[in-house]
């Protein structure tokens, strides 16, 4: 957004040419450490690949608040600042176009501004065209999804542009008959964001996640496996159900886009209204990889008119942007309003207001959604915070409104980081591996398929992926949901619905996830009469008879009977120095991190009673141990606790005799 003529005053107070070598300098400066950082100081990136991915995945149990992630993750940006001016003209809830009162009223204005729209108009997936213009005297319905606004003052000078966006629904439903939502014809909305693991989320957007799982009783995957590299193999497979090499008659350097079969185009044939919209058109996850883009829009509303718009009047600004906003990541602001905002709104929220009027517009009707947000998270993990509230009254608004009623409604991301310094620590390499994915069912889904709601919850703990979602999307789609009460066979083809039971037992080959992607553990038996397991299996009994200290009037001190099992857990990864390419100074100065500690699951049996437990240990090279999760009963305890109510205490408890008889 322009707002000119306004900045004499200050020019004239320091000279025009003093700033503007001030300015240009500060450009110079910023854009050399950039650069320079980006080619030389740059970490390194190491290549870990996965050395058995037949073996049963043990999923990884990562402590998101971990010492060595943290150092990371600590830094918390200051309040996003944007331009605190209002702009001269809204898109309101009907959409409608108008002046801001607050700014300007025609009506009363003496020196009246001459304001017209231009409307954008795509005409390829790299280029717009503005329209002629058309004069604004008062409220207008634009007929179009994004338009330019230009006000000039009585000289003919532009003194205000600005590109708006909006949900155009008269212009489609000329050409497009949209079907009313039902029970058996459900929306679905897929909202996601770039480079985002299970437990960045947690660190840095923990209003979300706690609204999702505790008020939307949403779904969140601990298992949830990367299949590609970056962004687009594993978007394609979420869209496609397969990755860009399920397509070798592809040519990604000519082909256009349309030619995957993306699953909005069934949704659309069943009466869907559709939107794809995505920020950051330099880096947009198809047109970066398929260098002709999409022949056509992809979907009903396509949201990359506007942000080319943007970009056609302000072509300098996303340079300048890029180098303020490392600065920014630095904590060295060395302007008002931050390189975050186009004007006065955040840039992620221009992607969260676009979805907005898109359900609003459409509610009641089958609508699929599919919006990705680039910029927030990709290349500093730390500003992913600043999106933490707005996403949380986002999915609030969602809900409260009743937008989910006949919903699915996925929040999710591709990956972790993965083009930094975090990516080559212990657990960076798994967090890349390992996105946060999200999903949350309606209740009139929930009450058709009870099966759905047990078989998520169990596939929270289970190895899966895009693939898996994908076959999940496809159930949507055609209203059929078919065996959920019986667990998957392990030699099923490599998609599993998340709405069926994902096999327990289930290891990367199985998924179809490459040896390069997999972030398993792997676990091999430890003979049991090694002595460092009477060391672990005595630091497990301890911890069970701290928890009965405020029972032990009531509660027996239990003794370990027999070492039942035990297993080294491992991670998999090993560094293939061979397949790295990229050179960097820092080469010369750095090197992967590594973790020597080491993890066992133990089964104990404890006297009295018979109880049998299961523990996962970590020991540190010095000796040091540290109960990982709960201490799991793993056998009934029937009557044996019946002495305390505490229901956590139940399962550890053996009551004394007297206790026994007093309860009996």
């Amino acid at each position: 957004m322009k707002i000119l003529g306004m900045s004499s005053r200050y020019f004239g107070m320091f000279g025009v040419r003093h700033i503007k070598k001030m300015v240009a300098l500060t450009f110079f400066g910023g854009f050399c450490m950039v650069y320079s950082y980006f080619k030389y100081f740059q970490e390194p990136l190491y290549v870990f690949m996965h050395n058995d991915i037949h073996s049963q995945c043990v999923l990884p149990n990562i402590d998101p608040n971990d010492p060595t992630i943290m150092k990371f993750y600590n830094w918390h940006p200051p309040p996003l600042v944007c331009d605190p001016n209002p702009t001269l003209t809204f898109v309101d809830d009907s959409g409608l176009l108008r002046f801001n009162e607050s700014v300007y009223d025609p009506s009363k204005t003496d020196g009246k501004l001459n304001c017209v729209y231009s409307i954008v108009t795509l005409v390829n997936d790299f280029k717009v065209k503005f329209e002629p213009e058309t004069a604004i005297e008062g409220p207008v319905d634009v007929p179009a999804d994004a338009f330019v606004v230009r006000c000039r003052n009585p000289s003919g000078q532009i003194v205000y542009e600005n590109v708006h966006q909006k949900i155009d629904r008269k212009s489609k439903e000329k050409t497009k008959e949209i079907k009313d939502e039902s029970d058996d014809n459900l929306s679905v909305l897929m909202f996601g964001i770039d480079s985002v693991s299970r437990l960045a989320a947690i660190r840095k957007l923990p209003k979300t996640v706690k609204y999702i799982k505790e008020t939307l009783g949403g779904f969140v995957f601990q298992g949830y496996n990367k299949v590609g590299d970056h962004t687009f193999p594993n978007l394609l497979a979420l869209l496609c159900g397969k990755t860009q090499f399920g397509f070798e008659d592809v040519d990604l350097d000519k082909d256009f886009a349309d030619n995957y079969p993306f699953i909005w185009y069934e949704f659309e044939k069943k009466g869907y209204v559709t939107l794809h919209g995505e920020d950051w058109p330099e880096i947009a996850t198809i047109n970066q990889v398929m260098k002709a883009g999409f022949e056509k829009p992809p979907t009903t509303h396509y949201s990359r008119s506007y942000w080319l718009a943007m970009r056609k009047i302000q072509p300098m600004q996303y340079t300048i942007d890029q180098v303020f906003m490392f600065l920014e990541s630095k904590a060295m602001k060395l302007r008002k309003s931050s390189s975050l905002c186009y004007g006065n709104r955040p840039n992620h929220m221009l992607i969260v207001d676009h979805f907005k009027q898109f359900v609003h517009t459409y509610k009641g009707k089958r609508k699929f959604a599919f919006t990705w947000l680039n910029e927030l998270a990709h290349n500093y993990v730390n500003f992913l915070e600043y999106g933490d509230n707005d996403f949380m009254e986002f999915v609030k608004w969602l809900h409260l409104e009743g937008h989910l009623n006949k919903t699915v409604l996925l929040f999710f991301s591709d990956h972790g980081s993965r083009v930094d310094e975090i990516r080559n620590t212990y657990i960076g390499r798994i967090e890349d591996r390992m996105p946060f994915v999200s999903i949350v069912i309606p209740e009139v889904l929930k009450k058709k398929y009870p099966a759905i709601v047990e078989n998520l919850r169990a596939n929270e703990q289970r190895l899966t992926t895009t693939f898996d979602t994908y076959s999940a999307l496809r159930d949507v789609l055609n209203n059929k949901y078919e065996n959920l009460t019986d667990e998957v066979r392990t030699d099923t083809p490599q998609a599993v619905s998340i709405f069926k039971r994902i096999p327990k037992v289930r290891s990367c080959a199985d998924a179809k996830i490459p040896e390069h992607y997999c972030a398993c553990y792997s676990s091999q038996a430890v003979n049991k009469t090694k002595p460092i397991l009477k060391v672990i299996a005595n630091f497990v009994l301890q911890n069970i008879n701290d928890f009965l200290l405020p029972v032990r009037n009531k509660c027996a001190r239990l003794s370990v009977a027999s070492i039942m099992e035990a297993r080294i857990v491992k991670n998999n990864l090993e560094r293939k120095a061979d397949q790295e390419i990229k050179f960097t100074l820092r080469n010369w100065i750095s090197s992967p991190e590594q973790r020597d500690n080491t993890k066992y699951l133990i089964y104990i049996r404890t006297t009295p009673g018979n109880a049998t437990f299961e523990a996962s240990v970590l020991r540190s090279p010095n000796g040091n141990m540290k109960i990982m999760d709960d201490i799991s009963r793993t056998n009934r305890y029937g009557n044996q606790s019946a002495c305390v109510a505490d229901r956590f205490l139940k399962g550890y408890c053996f009551c004394t005799v007297d206790e026994v008889a007093t309860v009996i």
